[in-house]
């Protein structure tokens, strides 16, 4: 019967370290203001202070009457060129889940004028690490999961070694 509950305890313990590492992240492009021409919000610079990974999710939120969101290539976001888009987002409240790839992610408004006014966003998709780096914030998300997982696993090895005995 111990031994059904030592596996027991191992087993929570492995879970809870493996979901500390997976969670992804949803991030409100804009935070409170949103996706929109109007409220001076610097897209570059939101997302210059955030880690994005494989599985994160961007919800953009608009006025669907003034603003529209399209996945374009490099090109068309340098350009503001929203002709031949890679997708195309218009319902106001869309969320869109960065793929597994790593790189750029290129979103603009369509609306003639907002993507030369600065509603254009450059998302730069990162692998994810499972150990801290001299790169890592100390706020990050990523050093908040490494120090999740460092005590989860040595708490688990500390089960197991006292279990050995």
């Amino acid at each position: 019967m111990a031994s059904f509950w030592k596996t027991i305890l191992v087993v929570s313990f492995l879970t809870t370290a493996l979901c500390g590492v997976s969670m992804a992240t949803v991030y409100q492009v804009g935070d409170s203001a949103g996706w929109t021409s109007m409220g001076q919000v610097d897209y570059q610079d939101w997302a210059a202070n955030k880690n994005f990974h494989g599985g994160d999710t961007l919800v953009f939120n608009y006025n669907n009457q003034f603003h529209n969101v399209k996945q374009v290539t490099h090109q068309g976001f340098e350009s503001c060129n929203a002709t031949s888009p890679i997708a195309t987002y218009n319902n106001g409240s869309d969320t869109v889940t960065l793929g597994k790839q790593l790189g750029h992610f290129y979103f603009i408004c369509g609306y003639p004028g907002h993507c030369q006014g600065g509603q254009k966003i450059d998302i730069l998709v990162v692998r994810a690490t499972a150990n801290l780096s001299p790169a890592a914030s100390p706020g990050s998300a990523s050093s908040f999961y490494s120090r999740n997982l460092s005590w989860t696993l040595g708490v688990l090895g500390f089960c197991l070694l006292g279990f050995a005995y």
